[in-house]
């Protein structure tokens, strides 16, 4: 009996130190690879704050950068997008909304908008805004696309002021405005702020308790930007995900919006398709999907490896972004 125990002893042993073993060679792995994009983009040197590299709940990287820690709040920029699209996941599960076809003035009773407006958008739908396939115009309206932003009644300015430029359902056009829509929908659905409704279904079931969210001129939390959280929170949001919407025992997203989320992708660019405000990789080899936003923030979810990256960086500066994500992406293919 004794003898078993100390062959079970040493077999246990033996197994937790070859484990630690390949972990130490694959986070010497990450090292390497960090050290060669510094290299070849020192710029980006400057510009990243955070790295962090999970693989099947271990650790195998986390390095801040450039005065940042893990107390430090960053902020997310376009990620704010994705976490909006959880949200809507979770008050379509609750009931708030009911479904995605919902026509997105609905919900807009207090905006007086023009005959003209009301044709062009009536039929624009909760999906659609979740798509980007609004069709309204963005990129061609350069001074009224920053109008919004300090407009007195925000919403009320997107629906009656931006005009059209493809029907409804029909194009993917990347927009921010669309997104901050998507906010509003989601509180006035919900009868509660955008911050609240994420605070009590999202963040507190998380353990998230360090969060800022930038608000516009009426007091309404941003939909495409501003939110601030560490990024070892955002981890906790990529586990979940990655555990098919559970945490701790706690089922916070239905598995089947995580799917649908992912599944609905349409091809957006030449790097990446679009689902419902998250991305994902153009093939299968390994398939991931992302939030990213400027600046270098980026989630990536990695299901067939079992794997989180997140990077944050300096988010009043898009110059890295690009070579942050591509460090991002190394990382996945060379694990």
């Amino acid at each position: 009996m004794n003898q078993f125990f100390y062959f079970f002893i040493l077999l246990f042993c033996t197994n937790c130190a070859l484990s630690q073993k390949a972990m130490n060679e694959r986070t010497g792995k990450i090292e390497n690879l960090v050290k060669e994009a510094f290299l070849a983009n020192p710029t980006m040197t400057n510009d990243i704050h955070s790295l962090i590299v999970y693989e099947k709940n271990n650790n195998l990287y986390t390095e801040y950068f450039n005065g940042f820690s893990a107390d430090s709040l960053n902020n997310l920029k376009s990620i704010t997008k994705s976490m909006l699209g959880l949200l809507v996941g979770i008050a379509m599960d609750q009931g708030y909304i009911k479904n995605l076809q919902q026509p997105v003035i609905n919900f807009f009773d207090e905006c007086e908008l023009s005959e003209k407006s009301l044709a062009d958008k009536k039929n624009i739908t909760i999906e659609q805004l979740l798509l980007m396939q609004a069709g309204i115009a963005w990129n061609n309206r350069a001074l009224i696309k920053d109008d919004w932003w300090f407009h007195e009644s925000p919403h009320c300015f997107l629906l009656d002021e931006f005009p059209m430029d493809t029907l409804p359902g029909t194009k993917f056009s990347y927009n921010s405005a669309v997104a901050h829509l998507l906010s509003g929908v989601l509180s006035r659905a919900t009868g509660q702020s955008t911050l609240s409704f994420a605070n009590e279904n999202l963040f507190e079931p998380l353990q998230i308790t360090n969060v800022a969210w930038g608000q516009d001129r009426a007091g309404e939390y941003y939909g495409n930007s501003e939110l601030y959280l560490k990024p070892e929170d955002l981890l906790k949001i990529g586990q979940m995900l990655l555990n098919d919407g559970s945490y701790n025992g706690q089922q916070i997203i239905a598995k089947e919006w995580i799917k649908k989320m992912t599944g609905k992708a349409q091809e957006a660019t030449a790097l990446m398709n679009y689902g419902y405000l998250w991305m994902t990789s153009k093939d299968d080899s390994p398939f991931f999907y992302f939030a990213g936003g400027s600046g270098g923030q980026h989630l990536f979810i990695v299901p067939e490896k079992d794997l989180i990256v997140i990077t944050t960086g300096h988010w009043d500066n898009a110059r890295s972004t690009v070579e942050i994500m591509q460090l991002a992406v190394s990382v996945i293919n060379q694990l």
